[in-house]
């Protein structure tokens, strides 16, 4: 038996201290009880942890319930995925490394605790999972990730979206499936709203690129959606183009011309461009002056 696993990125590192008995492991969606014991962050105290890593598996000692996949924050995420590596029974001392909440860069907190998995109710694997169920589960996880964003945990409900889209990507092809005209719009509808709030997620981040990717899919299939046009202007404005940026806010303010918002990042955009397009005719100019 397998005593000791470390994943890949070697961020997650599970110790067997007592073996269990071999079963199939948890998968997405199972509900497993744990023992949580001898919790030890070096350098940081328990409710510094709770804090500023939002855990709510390490919050305290004892024995606690969770749903393989509900983790809202990056060390519970981790936490899930040891446990998804554990038979019944097994106690293991886990030990996952965080990066630091200072400001000195590459700066890392090693977590490290003892589990027990007493008891899983494992899921049926994803791939049983009817058309239904997937979408009910993404719609979950989607709502999970509205309420992290209210919070301005932003990465955090980047990946619960991610998630969530995930799941719906594993029902392609839908024609193959024979769903009814509501329960396919449904999905589509959602599947769309996900890659908008990533796109959001990304944004605020400041990574431009990533936000012009998700917003053209939503685009793709839907070229008159007014927030994927605005996210999408303005991660191009924000990377200096402003001449697709002003495109795209146009297109918005023609959809909602009382957008006050799209209105204002137009005509800011716009004289941007404005002026840029002067400043390279002045150019222009003096070289066929000179």
């Amino acid at each position: 038996m397998l005593q000791q696993w470390e994943s890949v990125d070697k961020k997650i590192r599970k110790n067997v201290l007592k073996s269990g008995v071999f079963t199939k492991k948890p998968t997405e969606y199972s509900t497993c009880n744990v023992l949580v014991e001898n919790i030890n962050v070096m350098g940081i105290s328990e409710d510094v942890l709770k804090e500023k890593y939002h855990t709510n598996i390490l919050n305290n000692e004892g024995e606690k319930v969770l749903v393989i996949g509900e983790a809202s924050a990056e060390i519970d995420r981790k936490v899930e995925r040891a446990i998804e590596m554990m038979n019944i029974f097994e106690k293991s001392l886990i030990t996952i490394t965080m990066p630091s909440q200072s400001e000195v860069k590459n700066e890392y907190v090693p977590v490290k605790f003892e589990i027990t998995l007493i008891k899983c109710e494992r899921h049926k694997p994803i791939w049983e999972w009817s058309p239904e169920e997937k979408y009910n589960i993404a719609l979950k996880y989607k709502e999970i990730g509205v309420e992290l964003f209210k919070s301005s945990r932003f990465v955090d409900a980047f990946h619960k979206f991610s998630r969530s889209c995930k799941i719906l990507i594993t029902l392609e092809p839908m024609s193959e499936l024979e769903l009814d005209k509501q329960s396919e719009s449904n999905i589509n509808n959602l599947r769309l709203t996900l890659y908008n709030n990533m796109a959001r997620c990304q944004l605020n981040q400041k990574n431009f690129e990533h936000t012009v990717t998700l917003c053209t899919k939503v685009l793709n299939k839907d070229k008159n959606n007014v927030k994927a046009l605005y996210r999408r202007g303005i991660a191009y404005g924000s990377m200096k183009d402003n001449e697709k940026a002003v495109a795209d806010l146009k297109a918005a303010l023609t959809l909602e011309p009382n957008n006050h918002t799209v209105k204002e990042q137009f005509h800011f955009y716009n004289t941007r461009l404005q002026e840029a397009t002067q400043k390279c005719n002045d150019m222009v100019r003096k070289m066929f002056k000179s």
